[in-house]
């Protein structure tokens, strides 16, 4: 599989036009559905930020891809630790579940705040490479060192993203989550070197089944 400029910037196109249709087919769902309408328009944004790298790094200027990368990982480092967990959240209706999800939307934002900021104040660390035709996001910190609470961060990332998916009493987000965990471990496998990228774009594209979900909610409120 490969990616590139073309590739990044024409699924941006896709997920924001798509986007703004899962927006106005929420408008009379109630604002529960608000910010998961959303996630297609943000992952289109991140594309587009992607998209930027690319080109910088196929002019062999990849020193000036960071800004653009930071942008990417603005995304991927912090706004999808809180953002997902927080969608399903004011989509929930039962109690003790949303008592979880809002747990895991606290921990994310504090999780993804220490490490987006941690990167956005030392830039230098931040190297951009291209390697089997995929972009590799490197953060190479002279303090990291392994996270004490006995999990991989790539596996603590995964429970912050899939928990509130795949135990949301909604049989629709539930499908969601199992595609999403699915593109993980597919990224994961396959890509391990490049995940960060090829799993955003893979949850990108898999963003587009929100507005299939929207539409039927939609259709099924006008019908009562």
């Amino acid at each position: 599989m490969c990616f590139s400029a073309t590739v990044s910037y024409g699924a941006s196109a896709i997920l924001v036009v798509t986007g703004i249709y899962a927006v106005q087919q929420a408008r009379s769902l109630g604002p529960a559905y608000w910010m998961m309408a959303r996630a297609p328009i943000l992952f289109g944004i991140q594309q587009a930020f992607e998209g930027r790298v690319w080109q910088m790094v196929d002019a062999g200027d990849a020193g000036n891809a960071v800004p653009y990368a930071l942008g990417f990982l603005f995304f991927s480092h912090f706004l999808w630790l809180w953002w997902i967990p927080l969608s399903s959240y004011l989509a929930e209706r039962r109690t003790i579940r949303k008592r979880l999800f809002i747990g895991i939307t606290i921990f994310g934002a504090v999780a993804g705040a220490v490490v987006y900021i941690t990167v956005l104040l030392h830039p230098g660390w931040l190297s951009v490479v291209v390697e089997g035709h995929h972009i590799v996001y490197d953060v190479s910190s002279p303090y990291r060192g392994p996270i004490p609470v006995g999990i991989p961060p790539s596996a603590l990332y995964g429970v912050i993203i899939l928990v509130p998916l795949l135990f949301s009493s909604h049989r629709h987000i539930r499908i969601f989550g199992g595609l999403v965990a699915a593109s993980m471990v597919l990224a994961s496998v396959l890509y391990g070197y490049a995940f960060v990228s090829v799993w955003c774009f893979f949850a990108a594209v898999l963003s587009l089944y929100l507005v299939v979900m929207l539409r039927k909610l939609g259709n099924k409120a006008a019908t009562g």
